[in-house]
């Protein structure tokens, strides 16, 4: 009987000994493969997505995160534009989510295009809840102009115009924006839809086809600056205030909430991205928006820039999407 009890004690002892060296030999192993595969990535070009047409914003701020984000990589590679549009831009958003996580795919993200449909619960082919958040480049803020001919002078005299006030939009989230500070502050605005840009829709005011209209305050300027165009409104926080300096923000007027209305512009990879490897690419991105060259371009090209950390990106899509839940209703 001894003896069964003391081979039964030393077969257990050694069986234990065997599972701890099989999985000390299989955690080395996983180490040595997560160590070489950030070693080696990348080995080719990087594929970034952009779910919009060639010329238009995103278009070129992606464009130009990628040109610089290329010498911050550690390995010599490209990182290769590739528009993917239609269906406002589901399609992109849904080919960058789609793509394999093995880090030769990255995207930039409209927002807030890409989020009303999913708070809408309509069909998307995407859960912006699970992309990997790299950084933003941009937050546009929209800025309520009227034309110089109109007789208001403030917010104020505009909401106590006595009448509907026409509203030039091209149906997209200005239109969605427009809608949330008509129920915000009580205003009496008819939107006139079918404007096939921004510049289109500014132009209209000017010609006197509307009163108003919203857009973004890089491309209001230079209607300012011409005295076609007076701003009214800014949709920003006082804490980060840059556009229009003397004229009041959403949050001067009670609603700092609507400052969540900016058009947004992040940069994402698909879910469930190795550590290694998103380690690799948030650094390129962080180090490409903030490097001098990237600077350089926003200045000769007029398109500013507010980078954004990965976490910061993560928190801004979550303030944004709590804030178009909010206004459900008025999204349909």
């Amino acid at each position: 009987m001894p003896t069964i009890t003391m081979t039964m004690r030393t077969m257990t002892r050694r069986l234990a000994a065997a599972l701890i060296a099989t999985i000390a030999a299989t955690g080395a192993a996983i180490i040595a493969a997560t160590g070489a595969a950030r070693a080696e990535y990348p080995e080719r070009n990087i594929e970034m997505i952009i779910p919009h047409a060639a010329g238009g914003g995103f278009d070129l701020y992606a464009r130009a995160v990628g040109r610089v984000m290329e010498k911050h990589l550690p390995r010599s590679v490209k990182v290769i534009a590739q528009n993917i549009t239609g269906a406002g831009s589901r399609r992109g958003t849904a080919a960058l989510y789609r793509a394999p996580p093995d880090g030769y795919t990255i995207g930039i993200v409209s927002m807030p295009g890409a989020v009303e449909p999913q708070v809408l619960g309509e069909e998307v082919h995407y859960d912006l809840d699970k992309l990997t958040w790299l950084g933003a480049i941009d937050t546009g803020i929209y800025v309520l102009v009227v034309g110089n001919k109109t007789p208001y002078r403030s917010f104020e005299e505009l909401r106590r115009a006595g009448r509907q006030i026409f509203v030039a939009t091209t149906g997209g989230s200005d239109l969605t924006n427009g809608k949330i500070a008509a129920d915000a502050y009580g205003l009496d605005l008819k939107f006139l839809t079918g404007y096939k840009g921004a510049p289109e829709g500014l132009l209209a005011v000017t010609r006197g086809e509307a009163d108003a209209s919203l857009a973004v305050a890089n491309i209001v300027a230079s209607y300012v600056a011409n005295g076609d165009l007076r701003p009214l409104l800014v949709f920003q926080s006082n804490a980060k205030r840059t556009a229009f300096p003397s004229v009041p923000t959403t949050e001067d007027l009670g609603h700092p909430a609507l400052a969540h209305m900016g058009l947004y512009r992040p940069f994402a990879a698909p879910p469930a991205l190795p550590a290694p490897i998103r380690e690799v690419l948030v650094t390129a991105m962080q180090k490409a928006l903030r490097d001098p060259d990237l600077a350089d371009w926003s200045a000769k090209s007029g398109n500013p820039i507010d980078p954004e950390t990965a976490e910061e990106t993560a928190a801004r899509y979550a303030a944004q999407k709590a804030f178009l839940v909010r206004y459900k209703h008025l999204l349909k």
